[in-house]
């Protein structure tokens, strides 16, 4: 019989047998806090603000699982895809029905209403709300994952989806889950909670500094033997001989592909590498044409080491998320956006360096970041302790990061809700939703944010609001009916799009003109989703005027906006990066040219994508007749291709170096691969590409063909 600590009450003992799910069979102090609170029999809001690892997400569950007992829908929201997608996984192993919804931005996922438990992103959920899924009025419990991002670049749109929960439905009982702030009191407060602020954390964490091979922690000071040349390498090299795992965090893409090299001979003694081969391969092709970037990937994969930033796609951060994990991988050298992503713990973090190049120069990361990075050491599934450490070049710095950070508390939570172009859109949301129908009702609404609350005055934000109102009126998205405030349709359907209303409007007037292929292109980089754009050397800036001074039906005025618009050049850039894609450039000439990496340009043409679509709709509800060349547009910047490949990369496993190959042997219509001998497209796409093309077109491949094109007969789609 699992144990219950004394302190809880008879209802919520049972809750012990829910954890036991998870292996669970008693709860830890954190945990013991949380519910000796009463939080579950009194449904009160909390806030539980501890170390990462420390159980808070088994404190949620049972909330999630009172709230569905009594007939109840369960949301959960946090910072990203990833986390959200690894924590519903987590979810799934209740008995409950679980649904995850991070995608299209334009929909109610009506879908939901059947799901007693959703994970979603903050802008999902935000997303949600704006196109009033009825479903939302049956949530009894939001819970909200890294609560301390209020003071992020997210922190906006975080504190307006909480801020309406408070608005609109004051019954929904908030648990908040954060890192260890100091002000967790004052957030508290903010949502009417109990708190449960501690440091515990399952296994110790010691912290320190190392410089002239000498490891100072909070623990004491040890002297490191090493012969290794660099002092990361000299801490790797201490972790992996004590069969322990090192992430270590560098301030840049490029430094951590470097410290990654640096790292091979290190890590090789240390594993599998017979197996590593076997990852490296899969890394090296994940994408249809490996980039240089791959294929250096793969060989520090080969080398036991690997490297983790924004640049990876998708499928690579997975593999190499996964072997670390397994210890397949021993090291990792990464950005800190790793640890702001799933979980992922180690033995030791190492701070390769804690400084980030801002527009003022090199500046100290914040605590905060250092102490998220720092959260990653230990490994509470085998009890073993963790250890983060900062490297430093000489004794003065030395004592500067002890001061600045192993002995320092993370600064506080302070509300980010007045940056204009969140607030902006968020105020036509908030008017679209019929949520304000005066400036009085928004001035309403927002005395229930947390910046409200915080500064105890919203008259910073009023001066912001009013300007913003006119701005929205001139624009077309709202208008005055006497005292009341009232959304247009453009206005409603501009935020149900989830679109900055100045986007939405450069590009309803950009669409009204005559456009070239790349004016259509350039109305997507003029935009603020398209953030950030690309920087333009100062070498590149003369022959980007030229360019943009030459070109036709670009949608503005080349003349106005050299005079106007800062970031012109960056986004005519930009511009220029999608034209290069859709021109058939191979990734390594876009990572030549523009230094962006394949898993950045992903998400930049994930974005674009969405732009298009927005376009449509507008073109749509405003009557511009652009349907046609926003198509095909669309269609070539999903595949990277020109216009004439587009019905060959349509199909499955065909992507645009294949679809080039088979129009250079005029294979060019689907009517055209139909005819085609088996044997012929086998030797221009290989056997198992060439028997799945036959199979979507509806042909079946004989056993001989199978086998003189050397296709093995247990093959099937599921190989690819």
């Amino acid at each position: 019989m699992p144990h219950a600590p004394p302190l809880l009450s008879a209802r919520t003992k049972k809750y012990v047998m829910d954890a036991s799910i998870f292996g669970v069979q008693s709860f830890n102090p954190v945990q013991e806090a949380a519910f000796a609170t009463r939080f579950i029999e009194n449904r009160s809001n909390l806030v539980v603000a501890t170390p990462t690892g420390s159980g808070k997400t088994i404190v949620a569950m049972a909330a999630a699982l009172d709230a569905i007992r009594r007939g109840k829908k369960v949301v959960y929201t946090c910072p990203l895809k990833a986390l959200a997608s690894e924590q519903h996984d987590t979810f799934k192993r209740l008995p409950v029905r679980c649904a995850l919804s991070t995608g299209d931005m334009d929909s109610s996922d009506k879908w939901l209403e059947k799901y007693d438990l959703i994970s979603t992103s903050y802008e999902k959920l935000d997303s949600l709300m704006r196109h009033k899924a009825p479903w939302i009025a049956d949530v009894g419990l939001l819970i909200v994952d890294e609560i301390h991002l209020l003071d992020s670049d997210r922190g906006p749109t975080l504190e307006i989806v909480v801020t309406r929960f408070k608005y609109l439905f004051p019954r929904v009982q908030v648990i908040a889950l954060s890192a260890t702030i100091p002000n967790a009191g004052e957030i508290a407060k903010w949502l009417g909670a109990e708190l449960v602020l501690m440091d515990w954390r399952p296994t110790h964490l010691a912290k320190g500094t190392y410089v002239d091979k000498t490891l100072r922690t909070t623990d004491g000071v040890i002297a490191v033997s090493s012969g290794r040349k660099t002092p990361v390498q000299q801490l790797v090299d201490r972790t992996l001989s004590r069969e322990g795992s090192a992430l270590v965090f560098c301030n840049s893409r490029r430094s951590a592909e470097a410290e990654a090299e640096r790292q091979k001979p290190v890590a090789l003694p240390h594993v599998d590498e017979k197996r590593l081969v076997v990852l490296a391969d899969k890394v090296e092709h994940a994408l249809e044409a490996p980039t240089r970037q791959c294929r250096r990937l793969a060989d520090c994969v080969r080398g036991g080491s690997a490297f983790h930033h924004s640049g990876l796609v998708g499928r690579q951060r997975e593999l190499v998320e996964s072997a670390f994990r397994t210890g397949l991988l021993r090291v990792i050298s990464a950005t800190p956006t790793l640890a702001m992503g799933v979980n992922l713990p180690a033995d030791a973090v190492i701070m390769a360096s804690m400084k980030r190049y801002t527009e003022r120069g090199s500046v100290d990361i914040p605590v905060r970041e250092w102490l998220q990075c720092a959260g990653r050491a230990g490994r509470p599934q085998f009890g073993r302790d963790g250890l983060a450490v900062i490297v430093a070049k000489d004794a003065a710095e030395e004592e500067h990061y002890w001061e600045t950070f192993v002995d320092t508390a993370a600064e506080d939570v302070h509300s980010q809700l007045g940056w204009e172009p969140v607030l902006r859109t968020q105020v036509l949301a908030s008017v679209a939703l019929g949520m304000t129908h005066s400036r009085e009702r928004l001035r309403e609404f927002l005395l229930h944010s947390f910046h409200a609350f915080q500064y105890g005055e919203i008259a910073s934000l009023e001066a912001k609001i009013d300007t913003i109102l006119e701005e929205l009126v001139g624009m077309g998205f709202v208008v005055f009916s006497g005292s009341k405030l009232l959304p247009t349709q453009l206005g409603k359907r501009v935020s149900e799009l989830y679109l900055d209303p100045v986007s939405a409007y450069k590009m309803v007037r950009a669409l009204r003109a005559d456009l070239s292929r790349m004016g259509y292109l350039f109305v997507l980089a003029d935009t603020e989703e398209l953030r950030p754009y690309f920087r333009v050397g100062r070498g590149e800036e003369e022959s980007l005027w030229v360019s943009a001074y030459a070109e036709d039906g670009l949608g503005v005025s080349v003349e106005s906006a050299a005079f106007e618009d800062y970031h012109f050049l960056e986004k005519y850039k930009t511009a220029t990066l999608l034209r290069d894609w859709i021109e058939e450039k191979s990734e390594d000439g876009i990572l030549d040219d523009f230094g962006v990496a394949p898993g950045i340009l992903r998400a930049k043409l994930q974005n674009a994508d969405w732009l298009v679509y927005c376009a449509e709709e507008l073109c749509k509800l405003e009557g511009i007749k652009k349907f046609g060349d926003l198509s095909v547009v669309r269609r070539r910047l999903k595949y990277g291709c020109k216009e004439e490949l587009i019905p060959l990369v349509e199909l499955k496993h065909v992507g645009r170096v294949r679809a080039r190959r088979l129009f250079a042997n005029n294979l060019r219509t689907l009517h055209q691969l139909r005819d085609v001998p088996f044997s012929d497209l086998s030797r221009i796409l290989g056997p198992k590409v060439a028997e799945s093309v036959k199979a979507q077109l509806g042909q079946e491949v004989s056993a001989v063909n199978r086998v003189v094109a050397g296709v093995a007969p247990q093959t099937s789609l599921s190989d690819f």
